[in-house]
């Protein structure tokens, strides 16, 4: 996204919608926007309406095609107990972390989409976030990117049945093709399945595809108990961490 596209929608959106201007008179009411603080410099070579404080609508529009993911998509979802002030963006091309308004906007890249979310709002401006069942799964394979284990944990703990697609979960799983995220992921959903109402033929695509080799959910110092349907290491107290119920 560069200045012509960003100061095109914010004219837009300062303007309801007027025809597009030409060039050289965008320019100009680029600067005209500024002195009369209409406009807001986010990042270097993209400009937003100085209302627009949404940090979602902010941080999907601010760089190209971007896309709210890991804890972010979490927070979105409103499953989460932390409110970062470190925003994870997907982009299709990398860019440098920014900040703007108190927030910190980083690049996050997602091995792929699918079915993201997206949606305009009136100011013009498209919000877009990965679907539910792909950040369950992307949050799983990086757990760190969903704000640790317990964070996770707690965003299995407040979906229901119909917040998920049991067909979307499989296709993120069979995408990553990562052996060791479908150890995690049969047994993070098995123990929540009397929320998410999985089928068997789920638990059974997940046992078929799993490693043989010893997994580890998080880092290996914290694992010391064993969960044997799954060959999974896990912390001995994460159930009562969580409060599962």
């Amino acid at each position: 996204m560069n200045i012509s596209t960003t100061y095109s929608l914010a004219y837009a959106y300062l303007t309801t919608r007027r025809p597009p201007l030409k060039e050289s008179v965008m320019w100009s009411r680029l600067h005209q926007g500024k002195r009369k603080n209409l406009l807001a410099l986010v990042r270097r070579g993209v400009y937003m309406p100085v209302e627009i404080s949404n940090k979602f609508i902010i941080g999907c529009n601010a760089v190209q095609d971007g896309v709210l993911a890991y804890h972010s998509a979490l927070e979105y979802y409103l499953l989460q107990t932390q409110e970062f002030n470190e925003l994870y963006i997907h982009s299709p091309q990398i860019f440098r972390t920014f900040e703007y308004l108190g927030e910190t906007y980083s690049y996050r890249k997602l091995k792929f989409l699918h079915k993201p979310i997206e949606a305009t709002d009136s100011s013009g401006y498209t919000l877009r976030v990965t679907s539910l069942s792909q950040t369950l799964v992307d949050c799983m394979y990086n757990i760190n990117l969903a704000g640790g284990i317990e964070e996770l944990m707690y965003a299995l703990t407040e979906c229901s049945p119909g917040d998920i697609r049991e067909e979307d979960i499989l296709e993120c799983l069979i995408r990553y093709g990562n052996k060791s995220l479908w150890q995690r992921a049969g047994f993070l959903f098995s123990t929540f399945n009397h929320r998410l109402r999985l089928s068997d033929s789920f638990f059974q695509k997940c046992k078929s595809e799993m490693g043989k080799n010893q997994s580890y959910i998080i880092n290996p110092y914290f694992c010391n108990s064993y969960n044997k349907e799954w060959n999974l290491c896990i912390p001995d107290n994460l159930m009562t961490q969580n409060k599962i119920i």
